[in-house]
Order: C-alpha cells, then sequence, then structure tokens
C-alpha cells in the first residue's frame, strides 16, 4: 500500500504466498545505514502476504530482499520505510491467520498443515526488529 501510494507499481506475487518465518537479508549498499544497529545482515520476520512491490516509487531504495521477494523492504528519503513482512506479529496471530486463510478456501488444507508444521523451526528475530525500527523511527537511520 505504501509503495503504491507512493507512485510504486504492485501486484499480486508471481510465487504466490509468502507465509512464515522468511529470511530476509539486509542489502549492500545499506549495510553501513543498520552497522550502527549491531544486527545480523539476515533478519527473520514472519510475513502472510500474496502481494508484492513489482517497481520501486521514484526515489525510494531497496533496503532488503529475500529469496522470493525482491524488496521487502525500502526506505523513501528518511521519513518512510516499508516493510513487506510482519514484525508486529507473533506466531500466534501467524497461526491464527493460517487458519484463517483455510477456512476462506484461500490456501489448501494440506498447504496450511506443511505451513504450521515448519513455524517451530525458525524464531522471528523480534529484538533486531525492534531496534531496526526504533532507529528509524527515531531518526537514527
Amino acid at each position: 500500500i505504501l509503495s503504491r501510494a507512493l507512485g510504486g507499481k504492485t501486484g499480486r506475487a508471481i510465487s504466490g504466498w509468502d507465509i512464515g518465518v522468511t529470511a530476509i537479508h539486509l542489502s549492500s549498499s545499506t549495510s553501513t545505514l543498520f552497522s550502527s544497529l549491531n544486527i545480523p545482515t539476515t533478519l527473520s520476520v514472519i510475513e502472510c502476504h500474496q502481494d508484492e512491490v513489482r517497481e520501486l516509487p521514484p526515489e525510494a531504495e531497496v533496503i532488503a530482499w529475500s529469496e522470493k521477494t525482491g524488496v521487502e523492504m525500502f526506505r523513501y528519503g528518511d521519513h518512510m520505510m516499508g516493510i513487506q513482512g510482519h514484525p508486529e506479529y507473533t506466531k500466534d496471530i501467524l497461526l491464527h491467520l493460517i487458519d484463517r486463510l483455510m477456512q476462506l478456501s484461500f490456501i489448501e488444507d494440506s498447504y496450511a498443515d506443511e505451513l504450521k508444521a515448519n513455524l517451530g523451526k525458525v524464531e522471528p528475530d523480534k529484538d533486531a526488529w525492534k531496534k531496526l525500527c526504533t532507529s528509524f523511527l527515531k531518526g537514527r537511520l
């Protein structure tokens, strides 16, 4: 929504749903931006979406990507940052969303079972996300 509002192009992801805990990679071009935070260059975040940014808004820059999504995070100057994933979500929220998507027939039962089985394998990097988001909001990035 933020990308589209700023003049970017979005649409349904060609690769389909992105649901679960996903590893995203901070772009090498912005590594100095995050160096003061002392966080890893790969972070895990909870995802639940089927859309993607296809074209960034003018003057925006990619600050993170994943194997599935080319634009996981972008920033627009020093005052806006878009995050595809949901650092605010918990696994309980994600489980509820998976059940709801299954009940509404948006995803197959077998896919929902697979997602639930994989949830215990990786934890989202909640502390790093908190540090990153708080620093951005305080104008320290």
